[in-house]
């Protein structure tokens, strides 16, 4: 009997790593969602949109991939929004590919599926973003569209538009600031020429509502120095 009950334990201990292993992995599969909630949707310089903007997303990630879905609606009916994207993230540096959907307001019709150059609501933006927030607090995007709603209306062509923001961090009153001045070095989708387009600062923090209830919440300040347009937005995390 007492050599039966060591040889079951044997066993169940030479699985135990296996099973340990298993559940590591399963852990670090994630899976998160969240609803944004923003007093204007603000984007590289422009508003969207002309009311408050509800913005729910979803992510799955597994190491260093991740990918996910995030929309905007603004409640009046002026904008909509459904972006998908993957992402895929090494070191100080991370490598996103999103694809825009912006479908013309007021939606008639389900315009999803139409991808064909010239007709196509969809934009593929590649994104390269370094940051290193634990060294320095300097941080650097570059983003250009590949395909899609972003034609030269002269030529037909893609402008293949190109966005790049250097940014700045720093703590202050508690608060996680930043600072960005995004410009587009060609004629493009976001000016005609050589242009900074988005220049501004924003300010996060955990608002303690109650004494187990706190919020993410976000103060944007922007300015289009090419539009010359002011921006405000504030928004909060659910």
């Amino acid at each position: 009997m007492i050599k039966r009950v060591l040889y079951l334990t044997l066993i169940l201990l030479s699985g135990l790593p296996g099973l340990l292993s298993a559940q590591d992995s399963l852990r670090r599969h994630k899976l998160d969602a969240s609803l944004d909630i923003y007093t204007h949707h603000l984007w590289r310089g422009a508003a969207n949109g002309t009311s408050v903007s509800l913005q729910p997303s979803v992510e799955y990630s597994y190491g260093n991939f991740s990918a996910g879905a995030w929309g905007a609606w603004s409640i009046d009916g002026s904008y909509t929004e459904l972006d998908l994207y993957a992402a895929y993230s090494l070191g100080s540096f991370s490598v996103t590919l999103y694809d825009y959907f912006c479908p013309v307001n007021p939606v008639k019709e389900f315009e999803f599926f139409e991808i064909r150059q010239g007709t196509t609501r969809h934009t593929l933006d590649l994104n390269v973003a370094y940051a290193r927030p634990e060294k320095h607090p300097f941080g650097l995007l570059v983003a250009t569209m590949i395909y899609g709603d972003d034609i030269n209306p002269e030529s037909g062509r893609n402008y293949y538009s190109t966005y790049i923001e250097p940014s700045f961090r720093f703590r202050l009153l508690k608060s996680d600031m930043k600072v960005v001045s995004g410009f587009t070095p060609v004629k493009s989708y976001y000016a005609s020429r050589f242009a900074f387009v988005n220049t501004g600062l924003s300010a996060s923090r955990i608002l303690k509502l109650a004494r187990k209830v706190n919020i993410p919440a976000i103060v944007k300040l922007a300015y289009n120095p090419y539009a010359d347009k002011f921006h405000f937005s504030f928004g909060v995390t659910l």
